[in-house]
């Protein structure tokens, strides 16, 4: 009996998978604090040059304030910009000997040099961050972008290892593994002392929360019915919102980058109790021919859905299992059977071209709240409360509507809106319209997910998800590269999101629709699915079965006609996938189990009208 069967036995989405997917979401929340929190961690502040102590002038008589300005207005060289506000260098100062120190003098020599004692930092908004601490200014002002780039380099690795990981020992103990690592990693990082160990142990810290957001997605996936599958993983793409906006209040809070770090990082310790309750994957199992640990986590998900096993599948489980240990162990998957056959490369090719955009425009907005001209702290939580309307959008018009027009829609959008950003200047203007392509990356984003779990094949699930989240870190490593290159031609990174996620948006139309199938299992599976021999089979049974399971209430002619109106809408949508040879042999299949062989004759003309070219 196929798995999908026996979600239908135990309960496709009961009281257990309401529970596990409930704790899944509060595991879930942490991880975005890493993702996002460079964003105030290295958060640019206004600096100038400090001057050595011996060239400080004497403002004891002065407010704080009024002596720093003082200060900087004797030592540092400044512009004045259209509004006739003084906009001071912030990598140069007057060149000055000890002798020249003094009040409201004026300088002879407007010789420059770069800062030789440091510098000073506004510390109004931010105490503290990476950037004051490791002196990553002037010259190496692109540092911090570069430690953005190792974290989605780990994010990388991340998804090389967990993957297969995930399908060599299982989603449990891959779990349990990485939350433990990633506990570790992200709470020394709080305590690093140079830049250096601070990008080592974001790259590790990335690698590993990688893959607890892969085994949740996947078990997620695995463990309730195809019907609730997307309601399941948009409740868990929920959490990074949550995650979001919480880390905005806590930027707000603590402005000193270490308390912060420590404070995103120590949340993970209750996810340790989430660990007593994450079970292993029945699907997993069944595909590893461990039946009879499967039967016995059927039975306990079917006791609290308050549902019965069917005990004949599970006998059959436990029988297989005893003849399962004298076979040989089997060929393990790898990256490779993604691209194989013909099929289902074509798929893989194009839901990697879809993570790379999605991740890159995804980052690219999110990454660059603060160039918007508003409050960095009010632009981040925005940002990141605009998902949970964006999911739930997306939740909703995937399951009216169907995964690939959805999923069209949400990339051509989001690159219309990033290019029409690009026209408009900084101000609440601009990041009105950013946010609306937020909206809609992030649809994408939510989508991507689900779509990709429900295409790839269960034996290679996870390998699949871990390549195409690899493609997508690599769209994360140019990310930052891609915005530094505003330094050059401004609309330059807003032209390159928005132009791929248009391309990405047309790619997309290639892609199977997913809506209503059950999840492949096998290679083979994966590659059928979405061919159009495969489409034409299944449409033909399911619409032979449907007839025939609707017979009986055609026994007048009232209800004959009330059957055909019924049907004529799906009708017509098969009409549009078979040839015209295949349609006749449906029309005569239908009408015989409809109304008996008596009147097949009859069959063909009645449904002439539903035939391919009708409307």
């Amino acid at each position: 009996m196929h798995y999908e069967d026996i979600l239908i036995h135990i309960g496709p989405f009961g009281k257990y998978q309401k529970l596990l997917v409930f704790a899944l979401f509060l595991v879930f929340i942490p991880p975005p604090f890493h993702f996002i929190g460079q964003v105030f961690l290295a958060a640019n502040t206004d600096h100038w040059c400090a001057v050595p102590a011996s060239q400080m002038i004497n403002c004891s008589q002065l407010q704080l304030a009024e002596c720093q300005e003082e200060q900087k207005s004797y030592s540092i060289p400044y512009e004045i910009d259209d509004d006739g506000n003084k906009v001071y260098s912030s990598c140069e100062r007057y060149v000055m000997n000890d002798e020249d120190v003094g009040r409201n003098m004026s300088l002879n020599s407007t010789d420059v040099i770069s800062c030789d004692a440091g510098w000073k930092f506004d510390h109004s908004r931010y105490k503290s961050t990476i950037n004051e601490d490791f002196s990553l200014v002037c010259d190496r002002q692109d540092l911090p972008a570069y430690a953005q780039s190792v974290w989605f380099a780990g994010l990388l690795v991340g998804s090389l290892v967990w993957g297969s990981v995930g399908d060599w020992i299982g989603r449990r103990k891959t779990f349990i593994l990485t939350v433990i690592l990633v506990t570790i990693s992200s709470t020394v990082t709080s305590f690093v002392p140079n830049f250096t160990a601070y990008t080592a142990m974001r790259f590790f810290t990335a690698a590993c929360a990688y893959g607890i957001y892969l085994m949740i997605y996947v078990l997620a996936s695995e463990i309730v019915g195809p019907k609730n599958r997307v309601g399941a993983t948009t409740a868990l793409l929920l959490a990074f919102p949550v995650g979001y906006m919480i880390l905005s209040l806590l930027a707000f809070l603590l402005r000193e980058w270490r308390h912060l770090q420590l404070a995103i990082s120590l949340p993970f310790v209750l996810t340790f109790l989430v660990m007593i309750v994450f079970p292993e994957s029945p699907r997993w199992l069944i595909t590893k021919g461990r039946y009879k640990e499967a039967a016995k986590i059927i039975e306990k998900i079917a006791k609290v859905n308050g549902t019965e096993a069917p005990e004949d599948l599970l006998d059959k489980l436990s029988e297989d299992s005893k003849e399962n240990k004298k076979q040989p162990s089997r060929i393990p998957v790898t990256q490779l059977d993604l691209i194989r056959t013909p099929n289902l490369r074509k798929k893989t090719l194009i839901l990697w071209v879809d993570w790379f955009v999605v991740n890159m425009v995804y980052y690219g907005l999110s990454l660059s709240t603060s160039a918007l001209g508003v409050d960095d702290y009010l632009a981040a939580f925005v940002f990141g409360a605009i998902e949970i309307p964006s999911n739930l959008f997306c939740w909703y018009v995937m399951n009216r509507f169907g995964r690939r027009i959805t999923l069209v829609a949400f990339y051509i959008f989001g690159g219309v809106f990033c290019l029409i950003t690009i026209f408009i200047p900084l101000g609440a203007a601009r990041a009105a319209v950013a946010l609306l392509g937020k909206f809609a990356i992030s649809a994408a984003f939510s989508h991507i997910y689900i779509y990709s779990l429900e295409i790839y094949p269960t034996i290679i699930r996870s390998i699949g998800m871990g390549t195409s989240s690899m493609v997508a870190r690599v769209s994360g490593i140019l990310c930052p590269i891609i915005l530094n290159l505003g330094k050059y031609w401004e609309p330059l990174p807003l032209c390159v999101f928005g132009g791929s996620a248009i391309i990405a948006g047309v790619l997309s139309l290639m892609l199977p629709e997913t809506m209503g199938y059950s999840l492949p299992d096998t290679i083979q599976d994966g590659e059928n699915f979405g061919s159009k021999s495969y489409n034409h089979l299944l449409s033909y049974h399911f619409f032979s079965s449907f007839a025939w399971a609707e017979r009986e209430e055609a026994s007048s002619f009232a209800s004959r006609a009330m059957m055909m109106e019924r049907m004529r809408v799906p009708l017509k949508l098969l009409s549009t996938t078979c040839h015209y040879p295949q349609w006749i042999k449906l029309q005569s299949n239908l009408w015989g189990h409809t109304y008996g062989a008596t009147n097949a004759s009859a069959g063909p003309e009645a449904l002439t009208a539903l035939g391919p070219g009708s409307t």
